[in-house]
């Protein structure tokens, strides 16, 4: 692809800079693709409560970070984005991954089956054990838990960190970043983009990479809406003492299934304010489906400050030994697709999309955006590990 002659044209925009928009402007304007790239999506809001715009779910320290998944898609995903973190890292200048390995209790003898296939097939390294084999008296799961041990380089990882890495290399790189966010989006006869942002500007591309999370569906003029149900998350966040840490180090990453959905807990680790929280992330069973306004209603309201007992009771089941200074919610924002895997797909002729990441997204979400990125250099998928049919674009009704 060559650069377009209108120095004011650029040949790609990426529209959100979460963890995948952040990736995929990364892997597009790496010298090799002689593209001229614009990103474009606002910094995290400092206060959340009065915030007017759009939200991201990288606003956390703490995901964990796993190639063991009972969905073939996922566990490849996975383990490509984990190879990458070091040459990000490195590039970059920082860390964001800890690799203090993972584990994941299953009851469902179906579900602990497919992921032990997966992984497998896959020559993933995990040790399968009876939950009395854990030989850690810190962490209680299910007697019935079929628990699956997973060594370094599985741990977490600190979006907050990553996207800022993500976002140096993409500056070093001579990436344009506009810290405002896209509400509409037009394509002209000429083959050029227009995109009409927040702070009244207009970017201009011959391509488009759509990522904004779950405010995908929200942007005026798309011709096709991607079918996403974004659904409230509650996060708890358990503030240590330096004493706490201490007894808590070497905890590994814990997934526990059968408690709630997208239950997990994430060991010690620092935020923004200095201080250190184990976090423990979980969504209802019978979440509702927010509209584009309950969505701005939850993550600046205090609904979620309901969720507390609910969720402090299960992180202390199991880790009932941790002391706590303090208890917190967080809200977060989860768009789920259908398929319960992202789309990633050219949806019209210059216009990709990478969106629905189902709260499982952030570990993967440089090879996500890396997919993204070839649709764009190749147009067309290229991709033979993975089959393009998962990854199709459902289109909400109107």
């Amino acid at each position: 692809m060559s650069s377009p002659a209108d120095p004011s044209v650029h040949d790609v925009a990426v529209v959100g800079l979460g963890l995948v928009g952040a990736a995929a402007l990364r892997y597009l304007s790496v010298p090799e693709t002689g593209l001229t790239c614009v990103g474009v999506g606002p910094a995290e809001p400092e206060d959340w409560s009065s915030h007017t715009g759009v939200f991201a779910s990288h606003y956390d320290s703490g995901r964990i970070t796993r190639k063991l998944d009972r969905r073939r898609e996922w566990a490849v995903l996975a383990a490509r984005a984990i190879q990458a973190y070091g040459g990000i890292e490195a590039a970059a200048g920082s860390t964001f991954h800890t690799p203090a390995g993972v584990l994941m209790a299953e009851v469902d003898p179906e579900r602990i089956a497919a992921v032990m296939s997966v992984a497998d097939e896959l020559n993933v390294d995990y040790e399968r054990l009876r939950p009395d084999e854990i030989g850690d008296d810190r962490i209680v799961v299910p007697a019935a838990s079929t628990v699956l041990r997973e060594p370094p380089p599985g741990g977490f990882i600190d979006p907050r960190r990553m996207l800022a890495a993500q976002l140096a290399i993409c500056a070093q790189q001579g990436a344009d970043v506009r810290n405002t966010h896209v509400i509409g989006i037009a394509g002209g006869s000429d083959g050029v983009w227009s995109l009409h942002c927040a702070d009244g500007s207009t970017v201009s591309a011959r391509h488009v990479v759509l990522a904004a999370g779950p405010h995908a569906d929200e942007l005026n003029g798309l011709s096709r809406r991607p079918l996403i149900d974004v659904v409230a998350e509650t996060v708890v966040l358990a503030r240590v003492s330096a004493e706490e840490q201490q007894h808590l180090k070497g905890l590994p990453s814990i997934i526990v299934d059968d408690v709630a959905d997208h239950f997990y807990i994430v060991p010690p680790t620092i935020y923004p304010d200095g201080q250190s929280y184990v976090k423990l992330g979980a969504t209802r069973h019978a979440p509702s489906v927010l509209t584009p306004e309950q969505r701005r209603q939850w993550m600046t309201g205090t609904q979620h400050e309901a969720d507390l007992d609910w969720l402090r009771a299960l992180l202390l089941s199991v880790l009932p030994g941790l002391h706590a200074e303090d208890w917190s919610t967080k809200p977060c924002l989860i768009p789920d697709t259908p398929t319960k895997l992202p789309y990633i797909e050219i949806v019209e002729p210059g216009l990709v999309m990478a969106v629905g990441t189902n709260g499982y997204a952030a570990k993967s979400a440089d090879a996500i955006g890396s997919l993204a990125a070839g649709l764009v250099v190749n147009g067309r998928w290229t991709n033979a590990e993975l089959d393009h049919a998962s990854f199709r674009l459902i289109s909400r009704d109107r």
